[in-house]
């Protein structure tokens, strides 16, 4: 499944990629949200080579999008891929070899980015936007794990994972293995990543979200709830081509930033009554501990990133504990209340 918008210039190299897999019978579902660039040319010329079922959204975001396109997916895995990720040749092949073992519900794939010099794609350097590099943040990031973000149970030895907390993380003890080899996985980002259709047969996403942060470790959460093995397999690989853009484009500066931050950590409370392992104790820990992390980087490495982060976290629990209130008095409030103020000047009016 492809989601797509205002992504004509990119979107024929990743249909190209698709057309030059070695494993053949798949159809390509695009769900597209027309903006007039040109799209729908792109893609009616690889109908030629391409098995192409074209979903139009008239309106929301991109887990709208998601919940439109499940409607129409057929076959024993649905495979994700952005619009701006091109898959390498092998890629469907890894995904559905990934299957031949058994119980498994979720296969999350290697990102990596790249860039386009000359319409050839160029990987940059050994990097990876799902295994963490190796450099002393590591070091400080394993010391607050085993304080305030520990995985929640049945979770320990996952490469991607929710913490106790509610966060979602990365495990630094997994990752130097993770290149070269098959690891246990909470899903990790939807440019690469498949689940088995009969496992989310009646799964669709809480009309909860703008920007869609963190859909897909609650998809994950939701198919290991259910049972199901999740693996990251390093050999599935799809090149992300980096260029300062994201699925909701038309969302500009700061204010995206902040929306971002607020998004990921408003995870915990979308699962809190679901997940018996989350802990308050833990979130509040989480809460301080990492405030503290992000004021000391601003302050003294006059990183102005963290700003961003830091609003995300109030505004986060602002929210959050609001939606908790709500759900226990019976009240219909949900984030999308305040989520959308922070989008009333958008570019494009037509998006919402």
């Amino acid at each position: 499944m492809l989601p797509t918008y205002k992504r004509a210039y990119l979107l024929s190299y990743v249909l190209d990629g698709l057309r030059k897999q070695t494993y053949k019978d798949f159809d390509v579902v695009i769900v597209l949200k027309p903006s007039g660039d040109g799209t729908e040319k792109v893609i009616e010329k690889y109908r030629r080579w391409l098995s192409i079922k074209l979903v139009l959204q008239k309106q929301g975001y991109v887990v709208d999008a998601f919940n439109l396109g499940l409607k129409y997916v057929e076959g024993d895995i649905i495979a994700f891929l952005d619009d701006d990720s091109v898959p390498n040749i092998d890629w469907v092949q890894r995904h559905v070899e990934s299957y031949e073992k058994s119980n498994i519900g979720g296969v999350a794939g290697n990102v990596i980015p790249a860039k386009l010099e000359r319409n050839k794609i160029i990987k940059i350097k050994k990097a990876s936007h799902i295994i963490l590099h190796d450099d002393s943040s590591s070091t400080i990031l394993r010391a607050f794990s085993k304080v305030w973000n520990q995985p929640i149970k049945g979770m320990e030895n996952y490469l991607v994972y929710l913490s106790k907390a509610g966060v979602v993380e990365y495990n630094p003890d997994i990752s130097h293995i993770a290149w070269h080899q098959t690891v246990k996985s909470l899903l990790g980002m939807g440019a690469n990543m498949s689940v088995l259709s009969k496992a989310i047969r009646d799964f669709r996403f809480p009309n909860l979200w703008i920007l869609g942060l963190a859909w897909e470790q609650f998809l994950g959460w939701h198919l290991w709830k259910r049972g199901y093995k999740l693996i990251f397999n390093p050999k599935a690989r799809v090149y992300h081509l980096v260029h300062g853009e994201t699925l909701t484009r038309n969302i500009k500066g700061a204010k995206k930033d902040v929306l971002r931050w607020v998004e990921n950590y408003l995870l915990f409370y979308r699962l809190y009554r679901l997940e018996p392992e989350l802990s308050k104790l833990h979130r509040i820990a989480w809460f301080i501990s990492s405030s503290l992390v992000n004021l000391k980087k601003l302050c003294v490495n006059k990183d102005f990133r963290q700003i961003a982060r830091l609003k995300g976290k109030f505004y986060s629990e602002f929210i959050g504990l609001k939606w908790l209130l709500s759900r226990k008095v019976g009240g219909s409030y949900t984030p999308l209340t305040d989520l959308r103020r922070f989008i009333d000047k958008l570019e494009d009016k037509n998006f919402v």
